[in-house]
């Protein structure tokens, strides 16, 4: 009777080790940051701050989201057209790209081609809404980065949490 109570404790114990490391691996919060990082071909090319996308030409944009979480919402966002951002790197990935991946924290990720990463300001990276910082996910904010397209009017193409483009 004895080993079979000994057998019991160290199975519990060993499952609630083995949820507690899951748990860890597991929580998106902990790789959060205010970084955008550009991979061309799984390779990481440029990290950017804040502060370096903020430097970057901005535009303030209008835009109306009507979404089945949020509702309809109309709000001014400010970004740097995601054009920008990937012309300006200095081996000039985009010149051969086909397409970006925009992923976010969430792990939702969005594909587009570079027609309409090229198209003026239809794709924006977003920092602020409203004139305030998007604040980050944990904060239950929709940022710190945000991709928006500007004439897609019910946002399922929009990216929250972004953290990383990767170019094709």
């Amino acid at each position: 009777m004895q080993i079979n109570n000994k057998l019991v404790y160290w199975s519990i114990g060993l499952l609630l080790m083995l949820a507690g490391v899951l748990t860890y691996i597991y929580t998106p919060n902990s790789q959060e940051s205010v970084n955008l990082t550009v991979s061309c071909k799984g390779q990481p090319v440029k990290t950017f701050t804040m502060e370096q996308i903020m430097e970057m030409p901005s535009v303030e944009k209008q835009v109306t989201i009507r979404s089945s979480s949020e509702g309809t919402q109309t709000h001014v966002f400010t970004g740097t057209p995601l054009r920008e951002i990937l012309t300006g790197l200095e081996n000039a990935v985009l010149t051969d790209a086909s397409k970006v991946t925009a992923s976010g924290l969430d792990s939702y990720t969005v594909v587009f081609d570079s027609e309409e990463i090229m198209s003026r300001d239809h794709v924006l990276l977003v920092y602020a809404q409203d004139g305030k910082p998007l604040g980050s996910k944990s904060e239950g904010g929709t940022g710190p980065f945000r991709i928006i397209i500007l004439g897609d009017q019910f946002g399922l193409r929009a990216v929250k949490y972004v953290n990383e483009l990767e170019v094709n």
